[in-house]
């Protein structure tokens, strides 16, 4: 016979036991649900009101836009920015990559509308640029849109700082997906 001491403990061992198995069970069906571990999802949400989607296949970019944008082109340029030390003394390099320009189908060179400049960048300049030791566009700073397995989409926050047609609503897309997409990379960043 089992002493009624040592049936207590085993009796809170199946206790505990099955606590574990039940919220193992709760974050698998959690994970599956959300698409991905923590956020690592590449699937985006399809905001309300975007119809459109652009995808680019290379990167892993999903982007959409507003019914009025059909039509829209896109270009391919590039960026190219110094790199600078920890302490921001001294360039110790150049790092270089696309920018994705989504521009508006009723933009004409005596017209001028605003471009949506979606900058790539790797994870590993992302990992440079979040403390600022790398600056791609003249003034402002890069935040995440979304990311990739390989790459972090960024904008920069004057990307419509002058005053194009259409700078209001580009702002307004931006942030839409930005609400649609997944958790950033660096949560507190902007």
């Amino acid at each position: 016979m089992i002493p009624s001491a040592f049936q207590k403990k085993i009796r809170r061992i199946e206790i505990r036991t099955n606590r574990m198995v039940r919220a193992w069970f709760v974050l698998c069906f959690a994970l599956v649900l959300s698409g991905g571990l923590f956020g690592c999802s590449t699937a985006a949400k399809h905001p309300s009101g975007l119809p459109l989607r652009y995808d680019n296949e290379k990167y892993g970019l999903t982007f959409f836009l507003p019914a009025t944008w059909k039509g829209y082109s896109v270009l391919i340029q590039e960026w190219n920015a110094e790199l600078r030390s920890a302490d921001y003394q001294t360039v110790i390099g150049r790092e270089r990559g696309p920018i994705i320009v989504l521009r508006h189908p009723q933009w004409k060179a005596d017209d001028l509308h605003q471009d949506i400049p979606i900058i790539v960048f790797t994870r590993k300049q992302w990992d440079v640029a979040k403390p600022q030791r790398l600056f791609v566009g003249a003034g402002g700073i890069e935040y995440e849109i979304s990311h990739s397995a390989k790459y972090v989409f960024g904008i920069n926050s004057r990307h419509n700082w002058g005053e194009l047609r259409g700078w209001e609503e580009t702002g307004n897309i931006v942030q839409q997906n930005v609400v649609a997409g997944m958790p950033h990379l660096y949560p507190d960043a902007p």
